[in-house]
């Protein structure tokens, strides 16, 4: 069907219609509590924001095998707080004043366990291995804010009443925590910045934020049920299922490509606030005249100056580590492979021990990328690096040079010696052949150019001679090895 201009109507998706339901639903429940009407009706407004949450993830389930254990954690999270609501709602009809604590609270409590699980469960298929960086990031984090946790919402409670009613009220803001905890390795991880991700995101800071004023609230005494908190779960609630219907949903549980997030003055701002809660919170403290809690805030304090510091130093590696590592294929970078060419070059120069390098092009690179795109070259170079890695000896230093080009360091290596390590290289290389897209296969060939030391008199020269022997290498038919002492190698296959 189109519209009178001819175009299609954009469809409406699920998720919109969640997002449209936050006003709706919202504005149509308080209306209803303000004018004291319909209890039913309001418990099935408030309640229909977590079981569209429930029910929005047990459908997308079965569409998405790959998350299906993921879905079924959150969807349980969704319908134990659903459940919770409704008994709750039953209790104050019945009672007027629901007991606490009460069945509704067990429901309530287990909702945060599951919700972590589920979270958890996507961190790891996002980051499988070891992020320590984001793991650092979001230990300062969820130590920052668990500090604000037990200063002002677990201390207060623990004299609250009697100790089941303590224990109780302990365990919701410990169950933030989890949260905390969870929801910071999420977002702090690295992976891609999906818009499923942020609407989880919105979901964990409304969640937190209202648990936080509903701790303040039941300590004071002011707490009401149908007050604005409800309007923060609710929209929460319907930005997680908006998040789960979204179509980035897939994306949540995509491995990362980058081996650590960067930096970013964001990123940088947070851990910053996270750093200092304890020392504000200290002076706060102070000028109110209120008991400080000396030894819990120097602990704190210092935790997170040593995670902090530990921060830095991986910062500082990672940095280190990227300046001498090409990006795409995981290989030395060509500065690294100089500096160590150099320190090479001065050990034999001083005590005359021998020393090769190896020069290597890829043939026909430049068709390979004008007839299947440059992922398919991509793809090319990660093969030949990954069948590079198999061929060299222990001990080789093999660089990135240029585009195609790669270049081995053969400490200890005679020219001859060289030759065989090169022609193993050049057998192994176009041994089978290379996926260049899906169902595309290519074989690929390389050339070589060997040089050695003590005959090249300095570094610059070995290079320029490895050089000379790869034109010759690639002039007399590509797919050989060629060395500088005797030009050229012949090899029968040409390409």
């Amino acid at each position: 069907m189109t519209d009178d201009l001819g175009k299609s109507p954009r469809r409406v998706a699920a998720w919109h219609l969640c997002l449209a339901a936050i006003p709706i639903v919202i504005g149509a429940y308080f209306a209803m509590v303000q004018a004291g009407v319909w209890p039913a009706g309001q418990v099935a407004l408030y309640v229909s924001a977590n079981v569209t949450f429930a029910v929005a993830a047990l459908v997308v389930s079965r569409r998405l095998p790959a998350m299906r254990t993921i879905l079924i954690f959150l969807a349980g999270s969704a319908a134990a707080g659903a459940t919770g609501d409704v008994l709750f709602y039953v209790d104050a009809l019945i009672h007027g004043e629901p007991p606490y604590p009460g069945v509704p609270d067990l429901f309530y409590l287990i909702a945060y366990p599951l919700m972590a699980v589920g979270l958890i469960l996507v961190v790891r298929r996002r980051t499988p291995g070891w992020d320590s960086a984001s793991v650092i990031d979001a230990a300062i984090v969820a130590i920052g804010a668990g500090y604000l946790v037990f200063l002002f919402l677990v201390v207060p409670l623990v004299d609250f009443g009697d100790k089941v009613t303590s224990l109780v009220s302990i365990a919701y803001p410990i169950g933030d925590l989890m949260l905390i905890v969870v929801g910071a390795r999420l977002m702090l991880g690295a992976g891609p910045r999906t818009t499923a991700l942020r609407f989880i995101g919105a979901y964990l800071g409304l969640v937190l934020i209202a648990d936080a004023i509903y701790g303040f609230q039941t300590q004071a005494g002011t707490y009401v049920a149908g007050n604005f908190l409800d309007a923060f779960w609710m929209t929460a609630s319907f930005c997680m299922a908006a998040g789960v219907l979204h179509p980035s949903a897939p994306k949540l549980v995509a491995v990362s490509n980058t081996a650590t997030p960067d930096a970013t003055p964001g990123r940088l701002a947070i851990l910053a606030i996270a750093a200092i809660t304890a020392p504000t919170s200290m002076v706060i403290q102070h000028l109110r005249d209120e008991e400080e809690h000396l030894v819990a805030a120097a602990v704190i304090c210092n935790l997170l100056f040593l995670l902090v510091m530990v921060r830095m130093a991986l910062l500082v590696q990672a940095q280190r580590h990227a300046a001498v590592t090409d990006g795409l294929t995981g290989l030395r970078s060509r500065r690294f492979f100089e500096q160590a060419l150099g320190n090479q070059g001065e050990r034999s120069a001083k005590s005359g021990v021998p020393v090769s390098v190896l020069l290597l092009d890829i043939d026909h690179f430049k068709s390979v990328n004008d007839t299947y795109g440059h992922n398919g070259g991509d793809r090319v170079l990660v093969e030949v690096t990954h069948r590079l890695r198999e061929l060299v000896r222990p001990g080789d230093v093999v660089a990135r040079y240029g585009g195609e080009e790669f270049a081995v360091l053969l400490p200890d290596t005679t020219t001859a010696q060289a030759v065989e390590v090169a022609e193993r290289i050049r057998r192994g290389v176009s041994a089978a052949p290379i996926a260049v897209g899906d169902s595309r296969l290519l074989t690929v060939t390389v050339s070589g150019g060997i040089a050695g030391m003590p005959a090249a008199g300095t570094t610059e020269e070995l290079v320029l001679a490895a050089d000379r022997a790869l034109y010759a290498a690639k002039h007399a038919g590509r797919n050989r090895v060629a060395s500088a002492d005797d030009q050229a190698i012949e090899e029968p296959v040409a390409v």
